[in-house]
This record gives C-alpha cells, sequence and structure tokens, in this order.
C-alpha cells in the first residue's frame, strides 16, 4: 500500500507539478487549493505526509499548521513548501521545508527524507 500524502497549494501549476511528481514516484496524493478544502480532506484520514504551502489566501500555512495540531491534534509529518527563503520562515513544531520553484529531485528526497521510503 502507498503512503497517502495531502499537498495543499493555490498555485494550480505547482499543485500539478507536485501531484504528478510524487504519483510517479508512487505515493497516493490527495491535492487541494486552500486550507478549508484541506480540512475536509483531513477527516479522512491515514495521510503520512502533509505538504503545506505557506502563502495562501484566507487561512496562511503558518495558521493552517497551528489549526492541525493543536485543534485537529494532527499527528502526520508535515513540510512547508514556499517561495519564502527557509532563513525567513518560522520551523517551529514543522518536520521539513522546500523551496520553490520545487525541482522534483528535490521534492522526492525531502519527502522520503521525512516519511521514508
Amino acid at each position: 500500500m502507498s503512503k497517502r500524502i495531502l499537498v495543499i497549494d493555490d498555485s494550480y501549476d505547482d499543485l500539478d507539478f507536485m501531484k504528478h511528481t510524487l504519483e510517479d514516484a508512487g505515493y497516493s496524493i490527495v491535492a487541494v487549493t486552500n486550507g478549508a478544502k484541506a480540512l475536509d480532506a483531513l477527516i479522512d484520514d491515514g495521510f503520512s505526509l502533509i505538504l503545506i504551502d505557506i502563502k495562501m489566501p484566507t487561512l496562511s500555512g503558518y495558521d493552517l499548521l497551528r489549526l492541525l495540531r493543536e485543534k485537529v491534534n494532527h499527528s502526520a509529518k508535515m513540510i512547508y513548501i514556499s517561495i519564502v527563503k527557509k532563513k525567513d520562515v518560522d520551523m517551529t513544531d514543522i518536520d521539513g521545508f522546500i523551496q520553490k520553484p520545487v525541482n522534483a529531485e528535490h521534492l522526492i528526497k525531502s519527502v522520503k527524507k521525512v516519511i521514508g521510503a
């Protein structure tokens, strides 16, 4: 059984790229475009990893992470994806970081590092 990953990004191009890259690597992907849809998707548990874009309208990646950790008490591993440089990102309570533009090889390596092959 392949590991399930939830990808949250308001950029359709980035979302599509990550979805196909990770599916080609053997992962099962659920892709959504905002935090509200992510919360709906998380009703169906069983995600090994959640990839969260930081800069999204309405519910930022920081807000979504806080909500998932505190309110929903979600224990899945989580990685931020952002155009913001890592040195400027609050890395509290997050398991990893992927710099945009996303590189396929780096994406797969980062995912494997956090959740294993």
